[in-house]
């Protein structure tokens, strides 16, 4: 099943209703990413759920598994996430492209990241897989992201070679 905070959902009693939220800090992403969970597992009738999460989703993820534990989670797949956060021309332009409370918790320097990156990681399999190979003002990483931010030591790292137009 596929799902995403960026959607909230109430139940109804025939159904469920769901409303467009995209606008809000990670923090609040990551209490929704419960109410998914929860939902998913009593929909499906199963214990435990595979997360698969890119980019901002990943840290959306990790969040809620500091917040909330893992014993509803089997293991976590990370791709493309800035677990340090973003710098330079991406954090400059984030706000261009994305919203204002998402950017401000990207930031390398961010409150969000500090609690995040202060917390141990969860005691379930976590793998990562970052891009390097883009040359982005003097460090390498994947276009986006940078190689030394993208790093989540503890987990396995994958490190998947790209390249980048000039």
């Amino acid at each position: 099943i596929k799902a995403s905070y960026y959607f909230d959902i109430f139940k109804e009693p025939e159904n469920y209703i769901v409303v467009q939220t995209k606008s809000e800090n990670i923090e609040t992403y990551a209490i929704r990413l419960k109410e998914l969970v929860d939902t998913i597992r009593e929909r499906t009738g199963r214990p435990k759920v595979v997360l698969v999460a890119h980019s901002m989703g990943g840290l959306v993820a990790r969040r809620y598994l500091q917040l909330f534990g893992s014993s509803a989670v089997e293991k976590l797949v990370l791709v493309a996430v800035p677990n340090k956060g973003v710098e330079g021309d991406v954090a400059d332009y984030c706000p261009v492209v994305g919203e204002k409370l998402e950017c401000r918790d990207m930031g390398t320097s961010s409150l969000f990241l500090n609690k995040l990156n202060r917390g141990r990681l969860p005691d379930i399999p976590v793998t990562n897989i970052l891009g390097t190979g883009c040359s982005m003002a003097g460090s390498m990483g994947d276009g986006v992201v940078l190689e030394k931010n993208a790093v989540l030591q503890g987990s396995s790292n994958y490190l998947v070679n790209c390249t980048c137009p000039r």
